[in-house]
């Protein structure tokens, strides 16, 4: 059985199509929804301890992420030495988003993706044209500096329950792809 992390951005390891997700990618993926400290209020220091502490720093697993969740990925992979690490991150963004000032602080700081990229065996970045909350053109650059696949969808917004994501078929598809399960 492969071993993945889910990490949520603003929203909660319960929310949207996460649940479903950890239930469809059994047997074959045990995926474990990480709990995330003030996830309406994050602070950077503290989601980076907290996937710290809740994932093991080991080779081959998996990492899923959704929105604010995944620079927490990225960031996770710079700190960690690890290798044939599978990515899927969904309405990506790595920049300071022009609607959500607040969330400026937590979005400080670079990564350098030249560390990254040899650290990732498969990753697929996916986005929606019509995301309200983050610009679909961050996700498609993020792709582009990890060397990852990336699909753009007209519709899906920003892959939330309220945009009709409480189950999520391609996000499952992308999972056992960069697993390397399909």
């Amino acid at each position: 059985m492969k071993k993945a992390y889910l990490i949520h951005g603003t929203s909660t390891r319960d929310d949207d199509w996460f649940p479903w997700l950890e239930k469809a990618a059994r047997p074959a993926i045990e995926l474990d929804r990480l709990w995330l400290p003030d996830p309406f209020a994050p602070q950077q220091v503290a989601w980076d301890q907290a996937v710290d502490d809740q994932i093991k720093a080991e080779d081959g697993i998996t990492l899923v992420a959704h929105s604010l969740g995944c620079i927490t990925a990225v960031r996770w992979l710079a700190r960690h030495d690890v290798k044939n690490v599978g990515l899927l991150l969904v309405g990506a963004f790595d920049q300071p988003l022009p609607n959500y000032a607040g969330l400026d602080e937590f979005m400080q700081g670079s990564v350098d993706y030249r560390q990254v990229r040899p650290k990732i065996s498969r990753a697929t970045v996916i986005v929606a044209q019509n995301d309200p909350i983050a610009p679909y053109q961050f996700g498609v650059a993020m792709a582009n500096r990890l060397g990852a696949k990336l699909i753009v969808r007209p519709n899906g917004g920003h892959f939330l329950t309220s945009d009709g994501f409480t189950e999520f078929p391609l996000a499952l598809t992308e999972l056992k792809r960069v697993a390397g399960v399909e």
